[in-house]
C-alpha cells in the first residue's frame, strides 16, 4: 500500500510513504522473503528499539547496532538462482484486498510487490533471502520498461541505487543489452514520440529519471558497454536524435563521478 504512493505528485506524500515504509519494513517483511536470521534479527530490533526509547538512543543508532545499515555497508552473499517461493509471492497479488483502498487494479498490486521486494533487497539485505535479488531483478527491469505512471520511475531509482551491490552480480552479463534498451526507451519518450504515452507529464518524469539517475548508474557499472552503445548510437540514429545529447550528458557525469574508471579508456 505504501509503495503505491512512492511516485505521487506531492513530495510530502512521497516522503511520508517512504518514511513509513522504512519504519515498518524491518519488522514486517513478508514471510516468503525472510532470510534465515530474520526472526532473530527482528526480535533484536524490537528489543533495541524499546531500549532506545528509554535511553534516548536514536532509531538509526539502534538499527546499526544489529547490523541493519541502509547504506549497504554490510557484506552480503547473493544467491544467483531464483527462489520459487519468492516468485510465488510476487505473483500472489490476486490474494490481497488492500488494492481496493486506493482504487487500484491487480496490476497495481503486482507492481507494488515488485517494488517492495526490490526495496528490501537493496536496503535490508541482511534480513531477506540471498536469492531475493536474483528473483526480482528481471521483473524490476520490466517494470521500468513498461512506462507505468505510478511505478516506473520508482523502479528505475531502485535499479540505479542497488546496481553495484545488489543487481550487477545478478545481471552483469546483460548490462550491455539493457543500456541499449534504455537508449531506445529514452528516444521513445522524447519529442513527438511522447504522443504514444497517455500523460505527457508522466513521460517527461520517467524520462528525466532514466537520464539523470538510471543511465549514469548503468554507465558506471559497465563503462565499456556504455561507450560501445554511444558509438553505435552515433551511426545508427539520426543527427537530430535526443540520444546524442543524452549520451554526452551521461558521459560527462561518468567522467566527473568516476574519473579513475574512465582513465584507462580515454582513447576509446
Amino acid at each position: 500500500l505504501l509503495a503505491s504512493f512512492w511516485q505521487d505528485q506531492s513530495e510530502h506524500v512521497r516522503m511520508a510513504a517512504r518514511s513509513l515504509f522504512h519504519c515498518a519494513a524491518s519488522r514486517a517483511i513478508p514471510v516468503p522473503l525472510c532470510g534465515q536470521k530474520a526472526s532473530l534479527n527482528l526480535s533484536d530490533i524490537n528489543f533495541v528499539l524499546d531500549e532506545g526509547e528509554e535511553s534516548g538512543t536514536s532509531v538509526d543508532e539502534a538499527t546499526s547496532t544489529v547490523g541493519l545499515n541502509m547504506d549497504g555497508s554490510l557484506a552480503t552473499q547473493y544467491d544467483q538462482t531464483e527462489d520459487p517461493s519468492v516468485l510465488a509471492w510476487l505473483e500472489s497479488y490476486e490474494l490481497h484486498g488492500w488494492v481496493s483502498i486506493i482504487g487500484g487494479t491487480n496490476q497495481d498490486a503486482r507492481a507494488s510487490h515488485i517494488i517492495v521486494a526490490a526495496a528490501l533487497a537493496v536496503w535490508y539485505p541482511s534480513l531477506v533471502k540471498s536469492s531475493l535479488a536474483a528473483s526480482v531483478v528481471h521483473q524490476l527491469v520490466k517494470l521500468v520498461m513498461v512506462v507505468s505512471e505510478k511505478y516506473s520511475a520508482t523502479a528505475a531509482e531502485l535499479l540505479a541505487e542497488g546496481m553495484d551491490t545488489t543487481w550487477k552480480p545478478c545481471i552483469g552479463s546483460e548490462l550491455s543489452r539493457l543500456i541499449g534498451d534504455l537508449f531506445f526507451l529514452i528516444e521513445c519518450l522524447s519529442g513527438t514520440a511522447t504522443a504514444t504515452v497517455q500523460n505527457p507529464v508522466v513521460a517527461v518524469n520517467i524520462r528525466d529519471t532514466l537520464i539523470g539517475i538510471l543511465l549514469p548508474s548503468l554507465a558506471m557499472a559497465d563503462i565499456v558497454s556504455f561507450l560501445s552503445a554511444i558509438e553505435g548510437q552515433t551511426w545508427a540514429t539520426s543527427s537530430d536524435s535526443p540520444v546524442h545529447v543524452v549520451s554526452l550528458m551521461t558521459l560527462i557525469r561518468v567522467v566527473r563521478g568516476a574519473p579513475k574508471l574512465m582513465s584507462p579508456l580515454l582513447d576509446k
